[in-house]
């Protein structure tokens, strides 16, 4: 019956505390929505807005043939002045290109614009090293009369791709062994930005354990003879409660309203109880470390402070912001201290590897050691601070 009271009253403070109501919903929502149309093209090739001018020196049918070949592999604009990227060639392109492998090869010189993104680079780097092996293709048969002066550019390109092309079928291997398409835009960013947005319980949960400290609230509490574990458990219960209706809420509208925006949809894949699981994880993990956060601080302006850079810095190191995928390896065993990296990973094994509750477990258990740990240190701490409250609540 305590406990319940305890609850009901955590409740009504959060319920009128719009601040928090927005920090815990509508705060990671526009994280999930901005981040799913910021990716939306993880998957494409090289983005249409990207123009690539092609310089060459000479002006002979090897040239010609090289720049026809990299025309298919991007969007050549000869004649821009705006282009972000270019290729150049060498005068000596024809002789270099029909020479054997012991004389110097072709050389291109690349000249992209310095906020051109890595991958974009890479694109480019690959397609115009397929353009080129296609070139040297067509000087091998040209030079072994295999292909004549007779045809037209384009039938030679023709001839030379059916010699070159292949088809790729890109899938993932799932947690089991299975194959599965590749996993889309909405599988990568949702997690991340919804466990970010779990963890953010930190901020109201200070604030409200420092107004009860601050207008006597606790203290009156503390002489009602309620046991500090039941007002400890009093203060995280109901933000595990939050915790796993941000889980399900934002599921739900990633799922429905993804779609909706013309993006692609979250696709839960995996088995439910696992879903489950780690939702309960996560938030057992996120509101003892708020606990743990609220016990420590001891005015509105630290809570604010030590909140959000706890949450901001662990987002950071654990992948959330960064993906661990494109971070140095000392980088990695620094994420993999994260408890957001732990969740993450389960998370992500579920939406696009079919997993269950075998594959979500090692994430699941470093979670709840986490959490055991935090809110051991925020009892300890919480306990301690019962003890010297004092009538004018100064401690």
């Amino acid at each position: 019956m305590r406990l319940s009271a305890l609850l009901t009253k955590e409740w009504r403070l959060l319920r009128r505390d719009l601040h928090a109501l927005a920090v815990l919903f509508l705060m990671p929502l526009t994280f999930v929505l901005l981040m799913a149309f910021a990716l939306s093209d993880l998957n494409a090739g090289v983005p249409a807005r990207a123009s690539v001018v092609l310089q060459q020196h000479a002006d002979d049918h090897d040239s010609r043939f090289f720049a026809a070949a990299l025309a298919q592999q991007l969007t050549v604009l000869p004649e821009t002045d705006t282009a972000n990227i270019s290729v150049i060639t060498s005068a000596d392109f024809s002789e270099l290109l029909q020479q054997d492998s012991d004389t110097p090869t072709p050389q291109l010189q690349l000249l992209f614009a310095a906020n051109t993104p890595p991958v974009l680079r890479q694109q480019v780097r690959s397609a115009i090293t397929l353009a080129l092996a296609q070139s040297r293709l067509q000087a091998f048969l040209r030079a072994n009369d295999m292909l004549s002066d007779e045809q037209s550019l384009t039938e030679q390109l023709s001839l030379v791709r059916r010699q070159t092309d292949s088809t790729l079928s890109e899938q993932d291997i799932g947690s089991q062994g299975q194959l599965l398409h590749q996993a889309n835009a909405s599988q990568h960013s949702v997690p991340a930005w919804l466990i970010f947005g779990m963890f953010f319980v930190m901020l109201p949960m200070a604030n409200t354990l420092l107004a009860e400290q601050h207008s006597g609230t606790l203290l009156r509490l503390k002489a009602a003879g309620l046991p500090p574990l039941t007002l400890a458990l009093g203060k995280c219960l109901p933000y595990f409660v939050i915790n796993v209706l941000q889980f399900t809420l934002l599921l739900a509208v990633s799922y429905w309203l993804l779609p909706q925006l013309g993006l692609a949809p979250l696709q839960l894949n995996g088995s439910p109880l696992a879903y489950l699981l780690l939702a309960c994880s996560i938030a057992l993990c996120s509101s003892s470390f708020g606990f743990f956060i609220a016990s420590l601080v001891r005015s509105n302006e630290q809570a604010l402070m030590l909140s959000g850079g706890c949450n901001i810095i662990l987002a950071a190191v654990g992948g959330i912001m960064v993906p661990k995928a494109v971070m140095p390896e000392a980088m990695q065993q620094v994420a993999a201290l994260s408890p957001m990296s732990w969740a993450l990973d389960g998370f992500l094994v579920l939406l696009t590897g079919h997993g269950g509750i075998a594959d979500v477990a090692p994430s699941v258990v470093k979670l709840l050691l986490f959490a055991s740990v935090s809110f051991a240190l925020a009892y300890f701490i919480f306990q301690y601070k019962l003890s010297r409250i004092k009538w004018t609540a100064l401690y």
